[in-house]
């Protein structure tokens, strides 16, 4: 089992409503990311679950880097996934594309991770340790202003504890990028769960 951190905006991503796109849009926006991708240096898909020749499958992907029209031109130009496309652009968010079965619809709407901040997926026991190290309850489930993960990390006494435990110290990097992560519209937070 794991538990992942990530970093959190509190906002929906129900809103706008997930639009459905078809088999041959969604070989276009994958055919575009790898494409870009390429170019770019940076992946800009990451799979959750699942291949896209499965009956359930779905993955984020990174469309800020890109333009709107030359992503909006997989789809078509749709206004439904242009609408999830502008939302995700202007909140700063990766766009989420998933089925839930064979027979369901293809759905891209937004996801709940922030387009440029890493995710860290850790095993349980390092989990725990790691919120014990910061000072936390070793919860599976929490949230901690980012503000005040910057003043733990910042924090000599913790900093030395994690650097003198090698599995932990291997987290650090990702830790210090993900609170240079800039809000958009509302405060951030480290979220785990």
């Amino acid at each position: 089992m794991t538990i992942t951190f990530r970093i959190d905006d509190g906002l929906d991503t129900l809103l706008p409503t997930p639009a459905v796109i078809t088999t041959d849009q969604l070989g276009s926006l994958r055919d575009l990311l790898a494409e870009q991708g390429d170019r770019l240096g940076f992946s800009l898909l990451f799979p959750e679950h699942g291949e896209v020749s499965e009956a359930a499958f779905a993955f984020e992907a990174r469309v800020c880097p890109l333009a709107l029209a030359m992503v909006s031109r997989c789809f078509d130009h749709d206004p439904s996934v242009i609408a999830v496309l502008d939302e995700a652009q202007f909140l700063g968010r990766r766009v989420r594309v998933w089925r839930m079965g064979w027979s369901g619809d293809i759905r891209i709407g937004l996801a709940s991770g922030l387009d440029d901040v890493p995710e860290l997926e850790v095993a349980n026991g390092n989990a725990y340790a790691l919120l014990e190290t910061l000072g936390l309850d070793p919860d599976s489930v929490g949230e901690l202003p980012i503000a005040e993960l910057r003043q733990r990390l910042s924090d000599p006494r913790v900093r030395r504890r994690l650097d003198d435990d090698a599995q932990l110290a291997r987290y650090v990097p990702t830790l210090l990028a993900m609170v240079k992560a800039k809000p958009t519209i509302s405060e951030l937070s480290l979220a785990w769960a």
